[in-house]
């Protein structure tokens, strides 16, 4: 599978689990969600719960 592909199934599986980082996320503007999408195709899928971590600790 690509990488890319699995960061992003990974990134939307913690959204499912931790409703918090799924309201901050849907708070985002089109802008900030093309940019933690470009963010997200970068990092590994083992980091993307610090990926969450960061988001939810910039709120």
């Amino acid at each position: 599978m690509d990488s890319g592909i699995a960061a992003a199934m990974a990134f939307g599986a913690l959204l499912r689990e931790d409703a918090e980082a799924a309201r901050i996320y849907d708070g985002y503007s089109p802008e900030q969600r093309r940019q933690l999408l470009l963010t997200i195709q970068d990092t590994p899928a083992e980091q993307m719960e610090a990926l969450v971590a960061r988001m939810r600790a910039a709120q």
